[in-house]
């Protein structure tokens, strides 16, 4: 266990970002090389990430956001307890310029204990404080119907920065599926724009059409939205009419005119896919008892 000096992360949540922090934020929130949300993925309440809730046998991500000054250098932790609970990834996103600004994308796989600095060579952002990761915990199928708590560590000089999870390992086991090829929306629409072709699928019965991609993280968004429908998918029939509950969630009032001409979201945020996936995972758990 790494011995560091706590750092209340509500004040990181509530206040200004200082000049070292580490916030997490959910895979719907992709932050910018100067410490903020992407514009076109703001939305007015985002969720705090405190103590998501993951299935089994399901991957679950988020963003991790480190705000560093110039030309210090810092290492990236991340532990659980119990340990080795989860097998845990850690990407770098590299950002990409587009004329909305900066938005991360790509993703470079890095070792944990990752260690960075900037500016970020060989590509130097004038004016950049923050490098953002992609983090990806895999929950294997066996883990336990618990707490764990997460701790995601920062080490700038002597000091340390912590932002501190209680993840909720629940009932709710996904199928194993087979990543598919999917035709991306671009880098510069919302984040949740990657949901849409597997939400399509699920609630039209149709099916996404596409070819392989890179790997990044609109690719990962996609992943886990594939995931999340097939489990729901899993469970008509057993936990009541799914489909029409998570139109609800999603803020689709007419099926059959959505269906036919599916319009983007935009009233309901960049995160509403979360309240979708939080209701699987309860009809999931209330399916089994």
């Amino acid at each position: 266990m790494v011995s560091c000096r706590r750092v209340c992360v509500l004040l990181l949540l509530a206040g200004p970002v200082h000049s070292q922090s580490v916030r997490v934020v959910s895979e719907f929130q992709r932050v910018d090389p100067f410490g903020e949300v992407v514009r076109v993925d703001r939305t007015e309440h985002p969720r705090e990430i405190l103590s998501p809730g993951v299935a089994r046998n399901a991957f679950a991500s988020f963003h991790i956001a480190v705000t560093i000054g110039d030309r210090e250098p810092f290492f990236v932790y991340i532990q659980t307890n119990p340990p080795d609970i989860f097998r845990i990834s850690l990407y770098k996103e590299l950002y990409v310029k587009t004329d909305a600004g900066w938005v991360p994308d790509a993703l470079q796989a890095v070792q944990v204990p990752a260690f960075d600095t900037l500016p970020y060579l060989p590509l130097p952002i004038p004016g950049q404080n923050t490098v953002s990761y992609w983090m990806d915990l895999w929950v294997p199928a066996e883990t336990a119907v618990e707490r764990v708590r997460l701790e995601v560590l920062v080490k700038v000089g002597r000091g340390w920065v912590e932002y501190p999870m209680e993840v909720r390992v629940m009932r709710a086991v996904a199928p194993t599926i087979q990543e598919r090829h999917a035709t991306l929306p671009a880098v510069t629409e919302r984040a949740d724009a990657a949901v849409y072709g597997p939400f399509r699928n699920f609630v039209c019965h149709t099916r996404e059409r596409g070819h392989e991609e890179r790997l990044s993280v609109r690719r990962l968004i996609h992943r886990n939205a594939v995931q999340d429908l097939a489990l729901a998918d899993g469970l008509e029939g057993r936990a009541g009419d799914l489909r029409a509950e998570l139109l609800g969630r999603a803020g689709v009032l007419d099926k059959k005119r959505w269906c036919r001409s599916p319009e983007a979201l935009a009233e309901q945020g960049a995160e509403w896919f979360l309240r979708v996936r939080d209701a699987t995972y309860r009809r999931a758990a209330s399916a089994q008892d």
